[in-house]
C-alpha cells in the first residue's frame, strides 16, 4: 500500500503572519491589486492563495524521518519552511520576484522537479489560479459566472503573453524622451490606458449630453455636481378595476442608513399619479412583502403571482414601466441623495440592436424569468441601452488603430482589458452613466 507523505499544510502553519497579511489584503487603497479590478464577493485574500499552494506542496519535516530524525531537527526544517511563508506574506509582492523564485525553488525539490497543474473549478476572482501561476504552476480556471471568467481570462492568458513589451499607441511612439526597457505588463497597461481614454473621450462626445449634472440643494451651495446614479423602480398597474395606478415595486423606500447619513424617500400622490421627495429618516414600508403587491393609491393589496401572470401574458414591455425615485450626486465631500428632476430624463430613441438576444432558459439570480422576461434588451432602461450600444461600437472599432500599429492578436487583447481598466477608473470617479433600479423584480444587476 502506498502511503504519500504528510504535507505542511496538513502539520502546521504560521498563521498569525498569514492572518495579518490577508487582513490587510483586504484593506482599501493597496495600490495595483487584481480586486482594483472588480468587486468579487468573498474573494479569497492573496496571502492566503500564496500559503495554501505552497504548504500543500511542500512536504512537512515529519514525513522523512530519514532526514529529520529528531523532533529538534523536524522543528527546525519546519520553522525553515514559515520562514519562506512568511516571505511570501510580504506587502506588494507582484514587486518581488526574487520571492516568487525561492518558494518555487522549494516546491521542486518537494515534487521531483516539476510542479503539478492546479485547476481552480469555480475560481471566481481568481485569486488562486493567479497566485499558482506567479508561483509556477500551470494553472487553470473555470467558472459559470461570464464575469469571471475574463477576469480570469485576462489574468492567466491575455498579460503575461505580452508581458515585456513596449506599448505601441503614438503617444509614447511620438515621444522622443519615451521610456525604454518596458518590463512586465507596464507597456500592456499603458496601451490600455491610452485607448481606453481614447474610447472614453469618444464616448462623452457622443453621449455625453444624455447625462446631465444635477443642481444640488441650497445647503450644499446650489451649485452643479455630477450624478453617481439614477435610481428607478419598475411599475406594473393596479389590479383594483376601479384603481389602475401605477406600482413602482419597491421592497424598502430607505437609500442610505449611515449615521448622519440617513436618506429615505416618500410617496408624494396626486390623483394617481406618484412622484418621490427625499427627506431625512428612516424609511416608511416598501409596496412588495411577503403579502403580495401593495398600491400606494388604494391601499389594496393581491399576491405577487397575479402580477406576474398578467405581466407574462401581455409581456414585459407593454405591462411593466419605470417610475424615478431619486439622483445620488457627488459633492465632492462625499455623496448626498437629491429629489428626481423631470429634465434629467432627456429623450432617447431605444436602441433595437441587442433585442434578438435571447436570455437563458436558467439565469443566475433568476428572478427575471418568473416575471415573463425573454431578452437581454428588456433588462435595461432606453439610456443603459444606448450607451452600451455605443461603448461596445467604440471598443470594437477601436481594434483598426491597434492593428495599425500592433497585431491582430494583441489589438483583442487590449479589446478585452478596456472594459476592465474603465470599470476601475469609473469607479474611482463614477461617471454619470448609472441608471440603477431600486429592488426591481428583475433582480439586481
Amino acid at each position: 500500500m502506498t502511503t504519500h507523505p504528510k504535507k505542511l499544510i496538513e502539520v502546521a502553519l504560521p498563521l498569525p503572519e498569514i492572518n495579518d497579511a490577508s487582513a490587510y489584503d483586504k484593506m482599501p487603497g493597496i495600490g495595483p491589486h487584481p480586486k482594483g479590478i472588480h468587486h468579487w464577493w468573498a474573494r479569497l485574500p492573496l496571502p492566503t492563495a500564496r500559503a495554501v499552494l505552497f504548504a500543500s506542496v511542500v512536504d512537512d519535516p515529519s514525513s522523512h524521518p530519514e532526514k529529520f530524525p529528531t523532533e529538534e531537527a523536524q522543528n527546525a526544517e519546519r520553522e525553515r519552511l514559515f520562514d519562506i511563508v512568511r516571505e511570501l506574506m510580504q506587502k506588494k509582492l507582484h514587486e518581488r520576484p526574487d520571492v516568487y523564485a525561492k518558494a518555487r525553488e522549494e516546491m521542486l525539490k518537494h515534487t521531483g522537479g516539476k510542479l503539478p497543474p492546479v485547476l481552480d473549478p469555480f475560481a471566481g476572482g481568481g485569486s488562486i489560479p493567479l497566485e499558482a501561476a506567479r508561483l509556477g504552476f500551470e494553472a487553470h480556471a473555470a467558472d459559470l459566472n461570464p464575469v469571471a471568467v475574463l477576469l480570469n481570462k485576462c489574468n492567466l492568458e491575455l498579460v503575461p503573453r505580452w508581458l515585456d513589451r513596449p506599448p505601441v499607441n503614438p503617444e509614447v511612439r511620438g515621444n522622443a524622451l519615451r521610456k525604454t526597457g518596458w518590463t512586465g505588463a507596464a507597456g500592456l497597461a499603458e496601451d490600455v490606458r491610452y485607448y481606453g481614454n481614447l474610447i472614453r473621450e469618444r464616448a462623452i462626445a457622443k453621449i455625453g449630453h444624455l447625462y446631465p449634472k444635477v443642481k444640488l440643494p441650497k445647503e450644499y451651495g446650489g451649485r452643479e455636481a455630477n450624478v453617481i446614479a439614477w435610481l428607478w423602480a419598475r411599475t406594473v398597474r393596479c389590479l383594483n378595476p376601479a384603481c389602475g395606478a401605477e406600482i413602482p415595486l419597491v421592497r424598502s423606500f430607505q437609500i442610505s442608513k449611515k449615521k448622519n447619513h440617513v436618506f429615505s424617500l416618500s410617496p408624494v400622490i396626486e390623483g394617481k399619479e406618484i412622484r418621490f421627495t427625499v427627506r431625512r429618516g428612516q424609511a416608511e414600508k416598501g409596496t412588495i412583502s411577503k403579502k403580495g403587491v401593495s398600491c400606494l393609491v388604494c391601499k389594496e393589496t393581491r399576491k405577487t403571482n397575479l402580477f406576474r401572470e398578467e405581466v407574462k401574458l401581455k409581456g414585459p414591455m407593454t405591462t411593466i414601466g419605470l417610475l424615478p425615485l431619486c439622483t445620488i450626486a457627488d459633492t465632492g465631500r462625499g455623496r448626498i441623495v437629491c429629489d428626481f428632476s423631470a429634465d434629467m430624463v432627456p429623450e432617447i430613441e431605444r436602441p433595437t440592436s441587442m433585442d434578438e438576444y435571447e436570455l437563458p432558459e436558467k439565469l443566475t439570480g433568476g428572478a427575471v424569468m418568473s416575471w415573463g422576461f425573454k431578452r437581454f434588451a428588456e433588462l435595461f432602461t432606453p439610456r443603459q441601452l444606448k450607451t452600451m450600444v455605443t461603448l461596445s461600437d467604440l471598443i470594437r472599432d477601436v481594434r483598426s488603430e491597434v492593428c495599425a500599429q500592433a497585431v491582430d492578436a494583441y489589438s483583442d487583447a487590449i479589446r478585452h482589458l478596456i472594459p476592465i481598466d474603465s470599470a476601475t477608473r469609473f469607479r474611482r470617479k463614477p461617471p454619470p452613466d448609472s441608471d440603477r433600479f431600486r429592488h426591481p423584480p428583475t433582480g439586481a444587476w
